[in-house]
């Protein structure tokens, strides 16, 4: 016996040899080794390490109290503490057997921890392709002191270090009580998880009691889908998905899409919608954005969390853009359809397809003082209004130069030329006279000049602005048109100022000069509206504005207050009132709250948009409709996220659902990153708020 001893030795595959030339070196990888005592019995070639015994292999470190090592068959053993790492995972065992050889190995009673997860079996397996297989396993990723508020029995699980996790025979306890039972479980346990998979029940009047399920892939760093399958007991299965992709800045996108067939009237609701920007080069970018639906209430009956509930248009678009450092060069498809009166179909009503528009870079000619710039257009247009298509080009020039007059005086005109080719123009020649010229170009001139005075009262712009019209294939004003040919006559004033720095005060209005041959305009018509806005910003957390459109005839136009109150994210309070005198018989209120506890666990929120009726006027208010309801409860526990919502809307919506998430381990940076990137294009979801349409 060698007592105490410190030991590190290199064991070759066979037992040691008291000759004196070397041995050949090993084929196997080496063991090297460190005790306290260390005993060697010859005849049977076992090494017993004791006290502070750590075994390094090339892919473990063995750690324990006491160890057997037979030299020859490459097999070591324990009967008490054991700790293994593979610096992949963590094990603990009050015994265990191993082989160097074959590179497997069991543990009795272990304890077990890999990313956010711990385990406990009554014993586990290691093979050659190191997966570990755990029998009779408790497993959980909850973190609280001393006992974890929730964990999985299962009679088997098979754990691929930083890959998956597989468990057979799954009950899940809360506490000491069982909750449900799975015949198996899978979890990832990649950096980028692969599959997480969620289901969301609720009942509405519409669609009946429903199922929401979402499957959500993350392949790669870039891309990332969702897979939506649900159920409602009234209308069927949907099925519908969305995939994103974002590389930095100058490479996102996503496309998303839905479909059910109602049962009970088989009618094909649908959507597909789509955004992307794509830089190509470091000259070249593409971006698109792509909308359809079957309907213009869609989102109303299946998309709730969308913002719009009624979609009345349907804006559509695609461009290609070079920029070189002195120009410019887009060549573009847009297309805008609206709702029909019944909201069940869409009509076409403005298309371009393609248009190409070149601008060059503000320059200056020659040593001239003046800044000009140059552009040109190519375009082939639908409009509903017109019997044709039109096909048009053109080129033009503008001229800009600011003179400073004195202290916080200046004056800045413009000047500018162009020509436009059309292959078909009808112009209003009297009150029901029109022309038609084919193949021609009308030129248009434009001068204007703004003079800004900045004073202690504020900050004025004073504008005149004017654009005539030439005889089509002629240089001679249109003289002979309704409008005499001038299109723009006009003086406009605006005004700004702040008496606080919590205070901003916007003026603007105008007069329009121009005389037409069939009517007559009044003084009173001639004045353009009256904009009026006052901004009140005391501090961050409070925000008032009221907008006024006044004109002289028809009285207010519109009027919008909007305040809030409070942190977004936390306890808030926000209301808003408009009018318009387009639908004059209602005023429409939106009012939001929010609360939330000092610790941010338990927020309230609801909301309500509702309509105050009336024969005109403030004085003849008749009745009051509250015509959407939103209310949610979210309470956020240390290992659960639970969620409470209801929603009462027009067209028989009247939803309620709960959502409840197992927050497997901690709080990932990387997960919020899908969200803030994700909300970009669906800005409801914005901080992990929704997880769906």
């Amino acid at each position: 016996m060698i007592s105490p001893l410190a030991a590190i030795l290199v064991l070759a595959g066979t037992s040691w040899s008291a000759e004196d030339h070397l041995p050949l070196p090993p084929a196997e990888p080496h063991l090297e080794f460190v005790a306290d005592h260390l005993d060697y019995d010859r005849a049977s070639a076992v090494i017993h390490l004791k006290g502070n015994v750590r075994i390094k292999e090339s892919t473990w470190t063995i750690k324990g109290d006491e160890l057997w090592l037979d030299t020859q068959l490459r097999r070591g053993r324990s009967q008490g503490y054991l700790l293994v790492e593979d610096g992949v995972s963590a094990l603990y065992g009050d015994a265990g057997e191993f082989d160097f050889a074959e590179h497997t190995g069991k543990l009795r009673n272990v304890s077990a921890g890999f990313g956010d997860w711990r385990v406990h079996a009554k014993s586990m397996s290691l093979d050659v392709k190191r997966r570990l297989d755990y029998r009779q396993a408790d497993f959980t990723s909850c973190s609280f002191d001393p006992r974890a508020h929730y964990h999985f029995h299962a009679s088997r699980v098979g754990v691929v270090p930083r890959k998956h996790m597989f468990a057979r025979n799954v009950v899940f306890y809360v506490g000491r009580v069982p909750v449900f039972y799975m015949p198996f479980l899978y979890k990832s346990l990649a950096t980028t998880h692969f599959l997480r998979f969620k289901v969301q029940p609720g009942y509405d009047r519409r669609n009946g009691g429903f199922l929401k399920s979402t499957l959500t892939n993350q392949h790669g760093l870039y891309w990332r889908s969702k897979l939506f399958l649900d159920y409602y007991s009234s209308q069927g299965f949907g099925a519908g998905g969305e995939l994103y992709r974002r590389k930095e800045e100058d490479s996102r996108g996503v496309l998303g899409g839905y479909h059910i067939r109602e049962t009970g009237n088989s009618q094909r609701r649908w959507s597909v919608t789509g955004d992307l920007y794509q830089a190509l080069s470091s000259s070249f970018s593409l971006q698109g954005r792509l909308q359809v639906m079957s309907d213009a209430d869609f989102n109303n009956h299946y998309a709730r969390s969308s913002p719009f509930r009624v979609t009345p248009d349907l804006l559509n678009s695609g461009a290609l853009t070079y920029r070189l450092p002195q120009a410019t060069a887009r060549l573009s498809y847009s297309r805008q359809d609206t709702a029909d009166a019944s909201r069940t179909k869409f009509v076409r009503v403005v298309e371009s397809s393609p248009r190409l528009d070149v601008q060059s870079a503000q320059m200056r000619f020659w040593r001239l003082p003046w800044l000009n710039t140059l552009s040109a257009f190519a375009d082939n247009s639908f409009d509903r209004n017109r019997s044709f298509i039109e096909k048009s080009a053109g080129a033009s020039w503008e001229g800009t130069r600011v003179f400073l007059l004195g202290r916080g005086v200046s004056f800045t005109p413009k000047l500018g030329y162009g020509q436009t080719y059309y292959n078909r123009v009808d112009a209003l020649t009297s009150f029901a006279t029109t022309s038609t010229v084919r193949d021609s170009a009308v030129g248009r001139y434009t001068a204007a000049g703004t003079l800004r005075l900045s004073t202690l009262a504020g900050d004025s712009d004073l504008t005149h602005s004017y654009q005539g019209r030439q005889k089509a294939g002629a240089m001679a004003d249109d003289a002979g048109a309704v409008d005499h040919g001038v299109e723009i006559n006009l003086m406009s004033l605006t005004h700004a100022y702040r008496p606080h720095r919590a205070i901003l005060v916007r003026l603007a209005s105008g007069y329009d000069f121009r005389v037409f041959r069939d009517h007559v305009l009044s003084t009173s018509r001639r004045v353009q509206p009256i904009v009026s806005e006052i901004l009140y910003t005391p501090r961050s957390d409070l925000d008032l504005s009221v907008r006024e459109d006044y004109q002289i005839l028809d009285g207010n136009r519109s009027l919008i207050f909007n305040g809030s109150w409070g942190d977004e994210d936390r306890t808030h309070l926000a209301g808003g009132v408009g009018y318009n005198l387009g639908d004059s018989g209602r005023y429409f209120i939106n009012t939001e709250f929010g609360w939330a506890n000092s610790t941010g666990t338990l927020q309230l929120t609801a909301a309500l948009r509702s309509q105050v009726l009336s024969h005109g006027g403030l004085d003849n208010l008749h009745g009051f409709q509250a015509f959407e309801k939103e209310f949610s409860l979210v309470k956020q526990w240390h290992d659960f996220f639970t969620r409470l919502s209801a929603r009462l809307r027009p067209g028989g919506v009247k939803e309620a659902s709960v959502r409840v998430d197992l927050r497997f381990g901690s709080f990932s940076a990387d997960r919020q990153k899908v969200h803030d990137w994700e909300s970009e294009w669906f800005p409801e979801r914005a901080q992990g708020r929704e997880e769906r349409p």
